[in-house]
């Protein structure tokens, strides 16, 4: 090994994880080469790639020119599971090898090891070095009104080309299970337990949705009645600060709010093809030729970090790109706003509402004299992506046409009527702490369709609504409970 070679070791495992040998991983890298030199490549170089919220990738290059991508799990021993990392392979390399997706580059794994015993001393996947450059929407403002038009003009294609990513996805898969893939002793791909993207199993495979979410209304209860039979009070006990507040007749109701949703959340015949569904496209894990990003078709060369990538009814996979996304808190809340924050749904800003009541906020750079935030652009990028969401919409309705043939004006318009059933997929997989934190929005669907007769008479409406409830229809009752007590054991 070359003195320049340790030396650049020696600077990033300063930064790596504490359990991770990079001179371990470069004689894991070395191995995998044949020997088409006297004494076989030897790496010349590693540097460091990228990081993302579950893997490291480092680059390593090798004296016969080859350059490989070293991706290292940010999970320690006790945190790793490698059935997540097995099915993230085997999904890259079902699209590289499906015929479905053409139009999705995938780089290729050359090989792996999912074992701390390796002299890397953590689990690592070897694959191509993908050319191309990440980009990022751009918020900054500009005086110039030719130079905005350009910068605007540019965030329109590259959302035209996530949008035509996202749609060659919309590709029914040769399975009949919800769940995730992995490979099996003969190469045959199958459905597996349904992975997330921090490689925590839900079980499965899945034959319906709603199988899924009985399993999950299931394990709350099973975890209820495991934990809480000893409880002093019908208080739960808070063990974090950020738990919101429970009790057990809360609880008890909120679950059967929710079991008697699930019938009303099953999508209509023409949304409940099983697609792949990446979950986390996003202008971080897409890679662009450089020359062609200015352009009006901007080409994709490598789409990457596929870990947790799912089989689902194509209803729960119209999810924006997380560039396109905005929440309800940032940068600040706004009056007025119901307490509605969601991971899967944006919160649309469309006015600046009243300026004069934003809130006044500090910033203290290193000088330590206090500088007054501007909130002005930001509150304009929050808007700026709601209209990005109407085009992106578009643009996957084009693509749709374009790439399979699709008229059908349910599939077509998916993105404006999914946002009820992704809320409802994400309150009843978040368990009971998201219950709690969405109570008004499951008590106000649960009426807003009793009172509506949805399902009565067996038919598909599709269920939508307003992007967050601002006022309450909750039906008449007669609550005996007037001064507010309830049950509870004396002894």
């Amino acid at each position: 090994m070359s003195q320049e070679l340790d030396e650049q070791i020696s600077q990033l495992q300063e930064n790596t994880y504490r359990w991770v040998d990079l001179h371990g991983l470069v004689t894991c890298a070395t191995l995998h080469f044949p020997n088409t030199e006297f004494d076989g490549p030897r790496c010349v170089s590693i540097s460091f790639l990228g990081e993302g919220s579950y893997n490291t990738v480092y680059k390593l290059a090798f004296s016969n020119g080859t350059e490989v991508a070293a991706s290292i799990s940010c999970y320690d021993e006790d945190r790793f599971n490698p059935d997540g990392k097995r099915s993230e392979i085997s999904t890259m390399s079902f699209v590289r090898e499906s015929g479905l997706y053409p139009d999705v580059p995938v780089p290729k794994v050359l090989a792996f090891d999912l074992t701390f015993t390796n002299p890397a001393c953590a689990p690592y996947v070897l694959m191509e070095v993908v050319p191309g450059i990440t980009v990022d929407l751009e918020d900054e403002e500009s005086d110039n009104a030719d130079a905005t038009s350009k910068l605007l003009a540019r965030d329109l294609a590259l959302v035209k080309a996530l949008a035509k990513l996202q749609a060659s996805l919309f590709k029914p898969v040769p399975f009949d299970e919800i769940g995730s893939l992995f490979t099996v002793t003969d190469g045959k791909y199958v459905v597996g337990p349904l992975m997330k993207m921090n490689q925590r199993s839900l079980d499965g495979p899945f034959k319906s949705i709603q199988d899924l979410w009985r399993l999950q209304l299931h394990d709350a209860m099973l975890f209820a009645l495991q934990e809480w039979v000893n409880n002093e009070t019908d208080n739960f006990p808070r063990k974090a600060f950020a738990q919101p507040p429970c009790t057990s007749q809360l609880f008890a109701e909120l679950f059967q709010l929710l079991s008697s949703l699930i019938p009303h959340f099953q999508p209509p015949k023409s949304c409940m093809s099983l697609v792949l569904y990446h979950p986390d496209i996003a202008l971080r894990n897409v890679l662009f030729d450089e020359s062609s990003v200015s352009s009006n078709n901007p080409k994709i060369t490598g789409v990457i970090d596929w870990g947790g990538a799912q089989i689902l009814p194509v209803m729960f996979t119209a999810r924006y790109p997380g560039d396109l996304t905005t929440e309800l808190h940032s940068p600040f809340t706004r009056l007025g706003n119901p307490e509605e924050s969601w991971r899967t749904v944006p919160c649309d800003w469309t006015s600046t509402g009243d300026i004069s009541k934003w809130p006044q906020g500090m910033r203290y750079p290193p000088n330590g004299v206090p500088v007054p935030i501007d909130f002005g652009p930001q509150v304009r990028g929050k808007i700026r992506r709601f209209y990005l969401r109407a085009y992106f919409s578009a643009c996957y309705a084009e693509q749709l046409h374009a790439l399979h043939g699709i008229v059908d004006l349910a599939c077509l318009t998916i993105f404006k009527d999914a946002p009820y059933y992704l809320k409802f997929h994400e309150v009843i997989g978040g368990g009971w702490k998201t219950w709690v934190e969405h109570e008004t929005w499951i008590r106000e669907t649960y009426w807003r369709l009793r009172m509506a007769g949805h399902g009565n008479k067996g038919s598909e409406d599709v269920v939508t609504g307003p992007n967050v409830y601002r006022e309450s229809v909750e039906g008449p009752l007669c609550d005996l409970g007037i001064s507010g007590e309830y049950p509870v054991p004396g002894y």
